[in-house]
């Protein structure tokens, strides 16, 4: 079947099509047949139109094809274009192509009936470059978001590992690995800790772009493939989402996708310490204590506050790497939700006149954040009878900032850092718009468009 998608923003055009005027307010979508012709009418109506908003409208307007089985539609964008004058027509089809790509993913690869989403979008192509970088972003977007929907025997250490050699094959981006005895030679001491109480052992993914800048940036990406709690069991009736506790490495995963595939000149290296915490004959306990590469102690308050754990593994290889900015990203703690709801992600940044750009990249990006205090009274939180510090505070309150501050002690402060805690985020909170059932792909076009803020490259 064939449609039409046509805009109609005021009540004179509803009246030619038979519909009322509350038919043509932003997203209202209507299907009508007029000659022996399908049209999908939608409503675009508004004073103001922010980025994401044309993305969810794209993605709904793909849902609503899908539900009356067309295989082909017709689009003509110069009703859009007129009706927003706060963008640009450029920024306008990347941002619908983006939101149109996104809404058609699914996870079916368990499925025994797959589903049939094959929808040919017509167009003008003197817009085919913007769909080509759109369809980019959202491809290496649906890579995290496959990742983090695999189920957690799918995704073991050994087999994430295999996976990341597949994906980069004959890219730039050049793929090594850490395991066995080099973990602690290297420096990886609490990565070696929380892994071992797993059969499937730990192991440090080390993904390099090298594509001309003189800025080292490096990424740190929280990989748990599955969060028990280890020995300290989590007691959530959810915690099949557990699986998805690799979310913040995915980010960095599909980030490195997507800057390779844009071709950005950029001098990248990014870190993911992959485990599994569960408990086991050899699992690291509550009371053992983890000494760093810079000689800093932990006592382990807590099993379940593992990411930190691995993470400031992650902060300080990436310093005796050189990297002058490090940006880390993990499904780090549940409080986060409970500060921000679950469409924000917290940012922390220890150079806090940067906050009202990230804000805005964010805003931007689809991956939107809030700026969040490191706060170093809380480190009084973090104080421990046996070690330097904690790995869990004290205080009920305020556990973000607190496992922020945590992560802060493993950072010089000569090096820009920005930590990411996204852990309301790696699901929707609305099945609406581009996002589906499943994992988001959160941070993966944040990620990139920090990045390109920081080189000063503006892809997208």
């Amino acid at each position: 079947m064939e449609s039409s998608i046509v805009f109609i923003k005021d009540a004179k055009e509803a009246t030619s099509w038979y519909l009322v005027e509350d038919q043509v307010l932003f997203g209202e979508i209507s299907q009508v047949q007029l000659n022996e012709k399908s049209y999908l009418l939608v409503g675009i109506k508004q004073e103001q139109f922010t980025e994401d908003i044309i993305r969810h409208l794209a993605g709904n307007i793909r849902k609503k094809l899908n539900k009356n089985v067309f295989n082909r539609v017709y689009i003509d964008f110069h009703q859009l274009f007129n009706s927003i004058s706060n963008l640009s027509t450029d920024r306008i089809l990347l941002l619908f192509f983006e939101g149109w790509f996104l809404s058609g993913y699914q996870f079916a690869k368990f499925k025994s009936k797959k589903p049939q989403q094959n929808i040919e979008l017509v167009f003008d192509q003197k817009f085919n470059h913007h769909a080509e970088t759109a369809l980019r972003r959202a491809e290496s977007v649906c890579v995290a978001r496959d990742l983090c929907n695999e189920p957690a025997n799918q995704l073991t250490p050994d087999l994430y590992a295999n996976k990341l050699e597949e994906l980069f094959e004959g890219s730039k981006v050049n793929v090594s690995f850490i395991k066995g005895k080099d973990l602690t030679d290297r420096g990886f001491h609490a990565t070696q800790k929380v892994g071992k109480g797993s059969i499937n052992k730990p192991i440090v993914a080390l993904l390099s772009l090298q594509n001309g800048s003189q800025r080292h940036i490096s990424l740190v990406g929280k990989g748990v493939t599955f969060d028990s709690g280890g020995t300290n069991t989590k007691q959530a009736s959810n915690i099949v989402d557990m699986k998805m506790d690799m979310g913040g490495s995915a980010a960095v995963v599909g980030a490195m996708k997507l800057l390779n595939d844009l071709d950005v000149n950029v001098n990248v290296t990014t870190i993911i310490p992959i485990v599994t915490n569960v408990s086991g004959g050899k699992a690291y306990l509550p009371s053992d204590v983890i000494q760093y590469a810079n000689g800093l102690t932990v006592e382990v308050g807590n099993t379940d506050a593992e990411g930190r754990l691995i993470l400031a593994d992650g902060l300080l290889y990436a310093q005796s790497i050189g990297a002058d900015t490090i940006i880390d990203i993990a499904t780090l703690t549940g409080t986060i939700g409970q500060a921000l709801g679950l469409k924000y992600a917290g940012l922390f940044c220890n150079k806090m006149e940067d906050f009202g750009v990230y804000h805005k990249i964010g805003e931007q990006s689809g991956d939107p954040v809030w700026p969040m205090p490191l706060e170093k009274d809380y480190q009084m939180y973090l104080e421990s009878e046996t070690a330097d510090i904690s790995n869990v505070g004290s205080c009920k309150f305020g556990g973000a900032i607190i496992a922020a501050q945590f992560l802060s002690n493993f950072i010089d402060n000569h090096k820009k850092w920005i930590h990411i805690d996204m852990a309301n985020t790696v699901k929707a909170y609305k099945l609406s718009g581009y996002y589906t059932a499943g994992a988001t792909g959160f941070g993966v076009r944040l990620i990139v468009d920090l990045i390109q803020k920081e080189v000063e490259q503006y892809v997208y």
